[in-house]
């Protein structure tokens, strides 16, 4: 039996310093959906990049979420 691995999703998640409470670092997210499966890593993280200049807070982190389905075949 062998398994198939079909994405089905994909999503840019951004994670921006929301300053400090307590010693522990608050992250804000937010992420941007709809993106193309055939979007290569490379393009993601510069359209990060320039999304995240676009915010009022310092980029921390770049996210790529990917939905799976996994599927007997």
């Amino acid at each position: 039996m062998a398994i198939v691995s079909i994405k089905e999703k994909t999503a840019l998640r951004l994670e921006l310093d929301n300053g400090m409470v307590d010693g522990r670092q608050r992250v804000l997210s937010k992420t941007f959906s709809k993106i193309k499966d055939t979007a290569e890593d490379e393009d993601l993280h510069g359209t990060a990049l320039v999304l995240g200049n676009l915010q009022n807070k310092d980029l921390l982190r770049i996210r790529k979420i990917e939905e799976t389905l996994l599927e007997e075949e």
